[in-house]
């Protein structure tokens, strides 16, 4: 499964973007406080349906802000997959698959596989 197109709007310190992704190799540069590290979360946020950094879900969406919405679009096999979610400030986030809702989040666990390897890891290794 590859993303294809990742698009973010009021999440975490990102207001809009839009990124069209390379099927082979990614790589995202910039400086401190740009962002980058909150693109690869709102990746993750559309695996797992929550932030590998924030326990809680409010706190995901941008400062000032009253809602957030991510869109990804990978391509499987033979075949393009929309996942998208959205979440108002106070409310519950909505899932969808190809612009059809979820009724239970754990639906889509497991539906996008994703590794997530941070600097924290390596004190799982060292100890």
């Amino acid at each position: 499964m590859i993303l294809e197109k990742l698009t973010l709007l009021n999440y975490k310190n990102i207001a809009e973007t839009s990124l069209g992704l390379s099927p082979k190799f990614n790589c995202l540069i910039g400086h401190n406080g740009a962002g980058k590290t909150n693109v690869l979360d709102a990746v993750y946020y559309l695996s797992f349906c929550h932030s590998a950094q924030n326990p809680i879900d409010a706190q995901v969406i941008r400062h000032g802000e009253e809602f957030m919405m991510l869109e990804g679009v990978y391509q499987t096999n033979n075949e393009q997959l929309l996942i998208s979610c959205g979440m108002k400030r106070g409310q519950k986030k909505h899932f969808k698959r190809n612009k059809k809702e979820y009724k239970r989040l754990s639906e889509h666990i497991g539906l996008i596989p994703i590794v997530l390897v941070s600097p924290a890891d390596t004190y799982l290794i060292i100890g």
